[in-house]
């Protein structure tokens, strides 16, 4: 049978034309999110549409970095830039752009108002500025600037200098109404006035809770230099700042806090928090539902009641106590489902049946392992995830109770054993039919490289239901992790967790220095 010229000719015309051509932008867009950079190459290459549709989401997606540049002079490097913006099609809706006053060049201010013309402005959604310590001249411009970009939601200012000279830049006045993110590294503004601003990350070596709370103990409670009662989220990270007891000062940091009752995400890495500052905390920060703190000085241990207050927290994380933490107080949180703990002594008495608590990570030891057992076989039996950091110094019968107890779980699902020294060690570990994830981490790279004596074989016999097997040794990132965010596991996985360390009260972020997967399926 011959068909129509026409409707062959149709046949023929549709099935030559891309499907993918057929979708709108908005779709395909969606779809380039998915894939990496090389990939999005490739995608580019293959016609003209697809290389249009790759001009239009490259600017959306990638950060339009402007830097001084070697052998070129800033001013003529910034010029070019704005030159370039000007004439381009691409709408840039992220600009990265580092700050500096040349020397002996009085042409910056003028090069850095033709970067800032507020057409350009008018496009940006994320700007990242690097001030170098003279780049004080331009605070005033770069202030105008901030204030007329309708449309942006994150900003971040870093200094480009050590942490040990913060910047505070009394001129800079950071006011617009669009912004949602405000990130700072080591740089202090005079004036924060953002009234959409929901989440502030701050770096510095600098008390940044005492400079804001005696803001509000001086005027009563108002906000006339930085507004940020309206925070939703707050991150605070003092490195080398002297952790000072604050009952010395007239109470500042407890004025900061009091003030912030709409947070519903707080991280303190601020020396350590004391019982005054945690009361605050706990009795003004009600809506809290994920809280973090380095490290914990309570002079009294039942103080941990005033938790009670939290009835929304779900996460719960304590790096260091100085005092054993009464657990029974914790778990009691209605809503609570996850408890991370570090270099914590954990009082395992009249502990009750927990119902909402499902992700566990503690460092257990040696003496209160049988308590920790008998947690596990009862109360805590309900537990999806469990993470154990073990000692360096508890022995191979010790560590072996603790696997042995493992069985009674009968909710697990990921198990994560860290500072594990032998692999071989896990030939003790009893079959886990229910575990669908085990991640190991040896306590050495060293230690990861010389011992192969576990295989696939002897890991499928005891996680025979386990999708997924990582073995590896960590090591340390000493990079800012609030600015450069890294999960143990990229996948859609419930434990990705930024472990904070005791060196200097600081917090470090651990990644596979080397990463060996066995496929088990």
């Amino acid at each position: 049978m011959q068909m129509p010229k026409e409707q062959a000719g149709t046949m023929v015309s549709s099935s030559s034309e891309c499907p993918i051509h057929r979708l709108p932008p908005e779709l395909v867009f969606k779809i380039f999110d998915y894939l990496d950079l090389p990939s999005l190459k490739s995608v580019s290459l293959t016609c003209h549409r697809s290389e249009q549709l790759f001009a239009e989401y490259c600017p959306r997606r990638c950060i339009l970095y402007i830097a001084k540049r070697p052998h070129v002079p800033i001013v003529d490097h910034l010029k070019k830039a704005a030159k370039m913006l000007l004439r381009t099609k691409r709408t840039y809706r992220s600009l990265q752009l580092h700050v500096a006053k040349p020397r002996g060049n009085k042409n910056m201010q003028a090069a850095l108002g033709q970067l800032l013309e507020p057409r350009l402005l008018q496009q940006l959604v994320v700007l990242k500025l690097d001030l170098a310590p003279d780049s004080l001249t331009f605070a005033a411009q770069l202030s105008g600037a901030v204030a007329h970009m309708d449309r942006l939601q994150e900003l971040t200012i870093r200094s480009t200098v050590d942490c040990f000279s913060p910047l505070q830049f009394s001129e800079l006045r950071l006011a617009n109404r669009s912004l949602h993110k405000l990130v700072l590294g080591h740089v202090w503004p005079g004036v924060i006035d953002c009234p959409n601003l929901r989440l502030l990350e701050a770096t510095a070596s600098l008390d940044v809770e005492t400079i804001v709370g005696k803001q509000y103990a001086q005027h009563g409670g108002r906000e006339p230099h930085w507004k940020l009662n309206q925070l939703e989220e707050l991150v605070i990270v003092e490195e080398l700042c002297m952790a000072l007891d604050m009952e010395n000062r007239p109470g500042y940091k407890v004025h900061f806090f009091r003030q912030l009752t709409q947070l519903k995400r707080l991280h303190c890495n601020t020396g350590y928090i004391s019982e005054r500052i945690f009361q605050a905390i706990g009795e003004s920060c009600v809506l809290l539902e994920d809280l973090s703190i380095a490290s914990l000085h309570l002079v009294d241990p039942s103080s941990l009641r005033v938790l009670a207050n939290l009835t929304r927290l779900r996460q719960l994380a304590i790096s260091h106590s100085f005092k054993p933490i009464p657990l029974a107080t914790v778990v009691c949180l209605p809503s609570l489902e996850r408890l991370l703990l570090g270099r914590v002594v954990i009082d395992w008495q009249k502990l009750p049946n927990v119902q909402s608590l499902q992700w566990l990570k503690i460092k257990p030891y040696a003496e209160g392992v049988r308590q920790l057992c008998d947690a596990l076989a009862g109360p805590l039996k309900q537990l999806h995830c469990l993470w154990i950091d073990f000692c360096y110094a508890m022995d191979t019968p010790t560590r072996e109770e603790i696997l042995a107890v493992l069985p009674t779980l009968p909710a697990l699902q990921t198990l994560v054993l860290q500072n594990v020294y032998q692999l071989q060690f896990l030939k003790a570990m009893p079959p886990l039919a229910g575990l669908t994830q085990l991640v190991v981490f040896t306590a050495s790279a060293y230690e990861f490289e010389e011992d192969y004596t576990i295989t696939a074989e002897v890991l499928a016999q005891l996680v025979p239901n386990a999708r997924r097997v990582e073995i590896g040794s960590s090591k340390p990132l000493h990079d800012n992790v609030f600015t450069q965010p890294y999960q143990f596991f990229k996948s859609r996985t419930a434990f990705g967790y930024l472990l904070p360390t005791d060196h200097h009260s600081k917090w470090e972020l651990r990644q596979y220095n080397h990463r060996y997967i066995l496929p088990l399926r």
